[in-house]
């Protein structure tokens, strides 16, 4: 049966003075066990705002977040979706 998926929708909040993108991909990359790195993806990100959407199973959205959290005030968790169309309506509006 397939994982089911979450979308963690986050926001940086550090100001940095390299690529914001890049910190976020090896951020994730080193902290993520190798089995759950398949599951783990960054859908979206936009560098204007420092919000981005990132993809999970349903079993890790806890670990994923625990180590957002874990990061020293970096990331913000703006919320939890099902699909990628309601993470975006929910929390990535700008409006």
């Amino acid at each position: 049966m397939r994982e089911r998926r979450r979308y963690i929708a986050f926001e940086i909040t550090k100001e940095t003075n390299t690529s914001e993108l890049r910190q976020v991909i090896n951020f994730f990359q080193n902290r993520t066990p190798k089995s759950e790195q398949s599951v783990l993806r960054l859908m979206f990100y936009n560098e204007r705002s420092r919000r981005g959407l990132l993809r999970c199973g349903h079993r890790q959205v806890d670990g994923v977040k625990t180590s957002m959290l874990k990061s020293g005030k970096i990331f913000r968790v703006l919320g939890v979706s099902g699909t990628i169309r309601a993470a975006k309506r929910k929390f990535l509006a700008d409006g």
